[in-house]
């Protein structure tokens, strides 16, 4: 079987790439290992509720998911948006606007009006360093650093002030204040991502694609330096002069023969790949017959540390932004917890310690979870590379790989910048374009690293 284009993996920007070059006239089959779509973006279904694995609310403006979506002929219908930011500290819950106040508003205005002046290709000169550093530029106040520092925990899943990483967190900034004149802009797909993700796939069908599913790649076929296609793991092999792979980095070298990839490559991929640089973090989905908030239902509430475990993290009731994501009468809300994966990945007896103590917390922190109708806990260890000083920007591989014509790679934990399915769906955009060697004119005033 020949096509123009294979794609490598159906999360989200797998997706978007092979909708988008199908849109444009490529035969393209898209080759995805699991029944499930969205890669580490899926859902699945619990007592009635839709439990996401860890896509959460999706951080994007207009011009990322949401324009391929149009592009493509999906209807993506945002909630509304979340409507406050509750924030925990040792007195309990507050607005976190009350963090910052008199003259240091004035601090906080002068961070966004350097933001808004700066171009995006500055902030490469920031991957190196944290946001404090960046903020420091122009206030003092602790209470500014706060504000944006509990947005970081809330999207990047880092923790520490000096792991807060510059670029990335600016990047988001500067878009969300453009596009949408606030610091930050999340909403919940309606109809969940299950449906979203089916959607996509009926619609690349429709444009002439092949979805292989489930079928698993067993290595990407290269000849004298030149791509040739795939070979599956049943022992189908598929022709293909362009391949798009759209796995995370600690996958990749699984998909090659040794020795195939450029040796300066694997270096960073096996940076990027070690378990340390995970961006983890633990906590439960919790369902009951009152909302679990702490103030507000479509809150984006986050903390510094909680009374017991002291790790950072968010509570976010889905209810409150679809209400169809819980059966009549129940309310569904997820309670994460970011770790230190230098000291903790892989080390089970923490986390059971770790869960029984993060309860107490919650139940301290949300009384309403004292009646729940169920807790499950999670543990996310895939949620990507952690968006730190060093680990982001160049340091992260280019989309096109070069001295393997015919091979480009795509995803969160490549070059890209944003948060979550933001950042993997700017990615696909940018392969999709990279392929057909141009710019789509449908997304000339978007904006993409």
């Amino acid at each position: 079987m020949a096509y123009d284009t294979i794609v490598v993996g159906a999360g989200t920007a797998g997706l978007v790439a092979a909708c988008l070059l199908a849109k444009e006239g490529r035969r393209v089959a898209l080759v995805e290992r699991h029944r499930y779509l969205g890669g580490r973006a899926m859902e699945q279904r619990f007592r009635g509720h839709q439990l996401g694995l860890g896509s959460h609310l999706v951080e994007d403006p207009g011009d990322s998911l949401t324009r391929a979506c149009e592009y493509v002929g999906v209807d993506l219908v945002h909630s509304e948006r979340s409507d406050s930011m509750p924030f925990w500290d040792r007195t309990g819950w507050r607005p976190i606007q009350e963090l910052y106040g008199g003259s240091a508003k004035q601090g906080l205005k002068r961070c966004i009006e350097a933001l808004t002046e700066m171009d995006y290709a500055d902030l490469e000169r920031w991957d190196h360093a944290s946001l404090r550093e960046w903020m420091a530029q122009y206030t003092t106040d602790e209470g500014v650093y706060l504000v944006w520092e509990a947005i970081s925990v809330l999207e990047q899943i880092t923790f520490q002030p000096w792991e807060h990483s510059a670029s990335e967190n600016l990047y988001a900034r500067k878009l969300h204040y453009e596009k949408r004149r606030t610091a930050g802009y999340s909403f919940w797909p309606m109809g969940g991502w299950e449906q979203l993700w089916g959607r996509m796939a009926d619609a690349f069908l429709g444009l002439g694609g092949e979805l292989l599913q489930p079928r698993t790649v067993d290595r990407v076929l290269v000849e004298n330096r030149e791509v040739a296609g795939l070979a599956l793991r049943d022992g189908d092999v598929l022709e293909a002069r362009e391949v798009v792979v759209s796995a995370p980095v600690w996958d990749l070298p699984k998909l090659f023969d040794d020795g195939v990839l450029p040796w300066d490559l694997m270096q960073r991929i096996r940076l990027l790949a070690r378990n340390l640089n995970r961006a983890c973090w633990l906590g439960y989905w919790i369902a009951a017959e009152e909302p679990v908030i702490a103030m507000s239902d479509r809150e984006m509430a986050s903390f510094f540390a909680t009374p017991r475990t002291g790790l950072p993290g968010f509570t976010l009731n889905f209810t409150g932004y679809d209400g169809d994501v819980s059966p009549d009468g129940e309310f569904l809300t997820c309670f994460g917890a970011a770790f230190d994966a230098t000291e903790h990945y892989g080390d089970r007896r923490w986390y059971e310690q770790t869960l029984r103590d993060l309860w107490l917390d919650i139940e301290e922190m949300l009384p309403a979870a004292r009646h729940a109708l169920w807790k499950k806990p999670h543990l996310v260890t895939t949620y990507g590379v952690i968006c730190k000083p060093g680990l982001v920007g160049a340091t992260r591989p280019d989309t096109l790989v070069r001295g393997l014509d015919g091979l480009w790679l795509t995803g969160d934990t490549t070059r890209a910048r944003g948060i979550g399915v933001d950042k993997a769906a700017r990615s696909g955009i940018t392969a999709a374009e990279a392929v057909l060697g141009r710019r789509l004119s449908f997304f000339a005033d978007t904006v993409r690293y």
